[in-house]
This record gives structure tokens, C-alpha cells and sequence, in this order.
């Protein structure tokens, strides 16, 4: 059997544990190429990396598919949350409970509050809670 040429190669050919070992300690490369190959089988393991930047955790985010838990665990993580890419990235996500969306809003500079009610890529509920926090 010939060794893997490439990163893809190598991590198509990883089992379940290699893949959530991977996930929560490889760098940069190696999250998005397991991202990106096994999606949300990896999310949790990928959440649970200390080098994970916004920019990853943003696009995790956006994901329509995320289950609860994994939403509370970015909007729980302070340093994501005051990342406008990562607030945004939450509040278009329609699997965002209230109680949540409230979290994400009052991490959310007012100029950008401002805005938010007139943003129709927010769902109606998420523009509804920004004008009654503009209140």
C-alpha cells in the first residue's frame, strides 16, 4: 500500500477516532480538510479545539444543520462571540433559541444593534429582539 500524497488523501483514509483526535488538535489545514470531508460528524471535536479561529467557528455557525448544543457551545465562548463574523453567522441561523439570540445581541456593539431591524437576512424574530433591546 503507497503512503498518502496529500492532506486529503491522508484524512479520507482516517477512522472515527483519528478523525475527532485530529479535530481537536490539528492546526489550521487539517480542520478545514476534515470539515470539509466529514462535516458535522467532526463540529463538536472541531468546537472543542483551543486553536479554532472566528473565521471557522463562523462557518460552523452558519450552519442550518447545527444541533443546540453545539450553537450554545459558540455562543458561550466570549472570545468568539466578539467576533462580528461569529454574531452574525449565529443570528442567521435559524436554530437559534430565544434566550440565545438575547446573549448574542447584548455582545453586539450598538452601532451594529442599529442596523439590524432594517437587515432582512436576519430572521423576523432576531430583528423583532434588536428593536426591543434599541428600546
Amino acid at each position: 500500500k503507497r503512503p498518502p500524497r496529500n492532506i486529503q488523501e491522508r484524512i479520507r483514509g482516517l477512522n472515527a477516532a483519528e478523525q475527532q483526535r485530529l479535530a481537536r488538535m490539528g492546526d489550521q489545514r487539517d480542520r478545514v480538510v476534515l470539515e470539509r470531508t466529514y462535516g458535522k460528524n467532526v463540529w463538536e471535536s472541531l468546537l472543542r479545539n483551543p486553536k479554532l479561529t472566528p473565521p471557522e467557528a463562523a462557518r460552523i455557525a452558519r450552519m442550518g444543520s447545527l444541533p443546540t448544543p453545539l450553537i450554545e457551545l459558540i455562543v458561550n465562548n466570549r472570545a468568539w462571540l466578539s467576533a462580528p463574523q461569529v454574531r452574525r453567522a449565529l443570528l442567521s441561523n435559524p436554530r437559534l433559541k430565544r434566550d440565545m439570540i438575547m446573549t448574542v445581541l447584548r455582545a453586539t456593539p450598538k452601532n451594529e444593534l442599529r442596523l439590524m431591524p432594517k437587515q432582512m437576512a436576519y430572521p423576523i424574530h432576531v430583528r423583532q429582539a434588536a428593536t426591543k433591546m434599541l428600546k
